[in-house]
């Protein structure tokens, strides 16, 4: 294939993943939480009904345990400096711990995608994160996927035959967040043209930063 062809690809693929995240984003209900937010303040700022999702724990009073995602729902990660938007989901669960959110576990993607369609959805990702302030843990080891060239997307995609590769976050002192790339489907073929990809973002405290 001609590089032109192939960059040609590569720029409609982008096209049609910012299509299908308008489309599916459109009228969305959305949760609204970050680390620490109170669960009080989570249900009254999201349209997602966060009660009629959340099992209780089965005291006096009742008070939540976590809060479960199974149909489609934008995550809002509501911080006011290091916050950012997911395109919608159907993944997704949050945890409380004395009325207050202690993690989330979510995927900016309502189904696994196969390779060429994971790419452009990784570098927006990547690069919302990066503009809102996070930085990798340990930038030597655990850096930024690097996707930008033909070379660097085979190397990955090689990689996630064997392996989930992750990507270690920090707003140093205040959060964590880990970012995990997985093929999913199809794996054992070892065929890039049949694998499919899946994205999880998990976020909680930071225990890393002394």
């Amino acid at each position: 294939m001609k590089p032109l062809t192939r960059l040609s690809l590569i720029s409609m693929s982008a096209i049609v993943i910012g299509l299908c995240i308008a489309y599916f984003n459109w009228n969305t209900e959305v949760l609204s939480a970050h680390i620490g937010k109170s669960y009080k303040d989570t249900v009254e700022d999201s349209t997602f009904s966060v009660p009629a999702n959340t099992a209780f724990y089965p005291s006096t009073p009742p008070h939540p345990s976590s809060t479960w995602i199974s149909e489609p729902v934008i995550i809002h990660f509501d911080d006011p400096e290091h916050g950012f938007t997911l395109p919608a989901t159907k993944f997704g669960a949050v945890g409380f711990d004395e009325g207050k959110v202690s993690t989330m576990t979510t995927s900016p993607m309502l189904e696994t995608l196969p390779f060429n369609q994971l790419i452009p959805l990784l570098t927006q990702l990547q690069g919302k994160l990066k503009d809102s302030g996070w930085v990798p843990r340990n930038p030597q080891d655990n850096s930024w996927l690097a996707v930008g060239s033909e070379v660097e997307k085979n190397a990955l995609q090689r990689q996630l035959f064997d392996q989930v590769v992750i990507v270690m976050l920090l707003i140093p002192h205040k959060y964590s967040l880990a970012l995990n790339v997985k093929c999913y489907a199809r794996c054992d073929e070892r065929d890039p043209k049949t694998a499919k990809y899946l994205i999880d973002v998990s976020v909680g405290s930071d225990y890393y930063s002394e």
